[in-house]
């Protein structure tokens, strides 16, 4: 984090830039934490808080769509040989692609907002021949409510941040673990209630024939 925190201080925007598409095709990179800090530092005019959520929606998308065309050129052997080295187990992956399969385009909207799953969706969408024309809408919208949202928290928050940071390292994983717990109980009621929709639908129009 050091290093990183050196290059954007070093880059300006184009650090913050290259940050958030490294950290979307799958380095190591705190996405949200330094969404966060990017506000924070819109905060004390080290940045121009408009400017910033522009080039984080731009990195973000722009990342989000290395990674699909990587899906299409690499393809899946590729991703289940070196994806683990990324924390991209076997099994992450064929949860997520299940899940797309599916879900398609809701899952592609909402499980950007999940750690891990965002960075599997591009992948596994360029593998599957998703259309991209969809991807990319979908992932804008992502994008753009994503980066706003990280970035005009840490401009809220301000100094107070830099405490809320120091306890969230200090505390990584039980934070990262009920944050994606949240996150994926939403979307697991969410998908539940579509599918009784659904199925509702599906009984009126029977009932009707």
């Amino acid at each position: 984090m050091d290093v990183l925190k050196e290059f954007i201080m070093q880059y300006g925007y184009f650090g913050v830039f290259v940050s958030l598409v490294a950290g979307l095709i799958g380095l190591p990179v705190p996405d949200e934490v330094l969404l966060i800090t990017f506000g924070y530092l819109s905060y004390i005019d080290y940045f121009h808080i408009s400017t910033t959520v522009i080039v984080c929606f731009l990195g973000s998308v722009i990342g989000m769509s290395l990674s699909y065309f990587l899906g299409i050129k690499l393809g899946a052997p590729f991703l289940e040989k070196y994806g683990p080295r990324f924390y991209f187990s076997i099994k992450k992956q064929r949860s997520v692609q299940q899940l797309l399969n599916k879900h398609g385009k809701w899952f592609i909207l909402l499980g950007f907002f999940i750690p891990g799953v965002r960075h599997l969706m591009g992948y596994l969408s360029g593998i599957a021949k998703f259309s991209y024309k969809s991807y990319i809408c979908l992932t804008s919208i992502g994008s753009a409510v994503w980066a706003s949202l990280f970035v005009f928290t840490g401009y809220g928050l301000g100094v107070r941040w830099l405490f809320i940071r120091d306890d969230i390292y200090a505390h990584k994983m039980l934070y990262t673990s009920l944050f994606s717990t949240l996150l994926i109980l939403s979307l697991i009621t969410y998908f539940i209630y579509k599918s009784i929709s659904v199925n509702k639908k599906k009984l009126v129009r029977s009932k009707e024939q």
